[in-house]
């Protein structure tokens, strides 16, 4: 696994840029405050993790995993609790977010599993599933973003 180092940063870059999407989408004060305190305390329990053990980041962390993505998934369903009262904004990106958030934790879990028992065979089609989990994330991501700009594209022109 040579790429091993670059997913805990993509892993702490994904929590902390979609911790602020998240925050500047949520208009009630205590979705926002709990946004902040799990942001708050994640960060600093991977912080201190790391700082007290370097060589993690030449390691497989399970809990790094579990730390940043369940709090990703509370905010998505925070959010699509928010739309059942609101206009229907980002929804296919928040429900992309939650199909590749708990299908990539529970293929990671997997895998790790799967190391342990060192059963390589497996392990490739583990990883491709959540290949395909991710690229059914960016074909949501893809469909919001294209039905965003034709709505603004027909608002201009009116």
């Amino acid at each position: 696994m040579e790429n091993l180092l670059l997913s805990h940063f993509y892993f702490g870059f994904q929590f902390l840029i979609l911790s602020f999407f998240y925050h500047s989408l949520f208009k009630e004060k205590l979705q926002r405050k709990v946004i902040v305190v799990l942001l708050i305390l994640c960060t600093s329990l991977l912080v201190i993790q790391y700082s007290l053990d370097w060589d993690l980041f030449f390691k497989f962390n399970l809990f790094e995993i579990f730390i940043t993505s369940l709090p990703l998934i509370i905010y998505a369903t925070f959010h699509l609790y928010n739309l059942l009262n609101e206009k229907k904004e980002f929804y296919y990106i928040n429900i992309g977010l939650l199909i590749y958030l708990f299908g990539s934790t529970v293929v990671f879990l997997t895998a790790n599993l799967l190391l342990s028992l060192q059963t390589y065979d497996s392990f490739d089609i583990i990883y491709s599933l959540n290949v395909y989990l991710y690229v059914v994330y960016q074909l949501f991501i893809l469909y919001d973003v294209t039905t965003i700009l034709k709505t603004n594209k027909k608002k201009s022109y009116e």
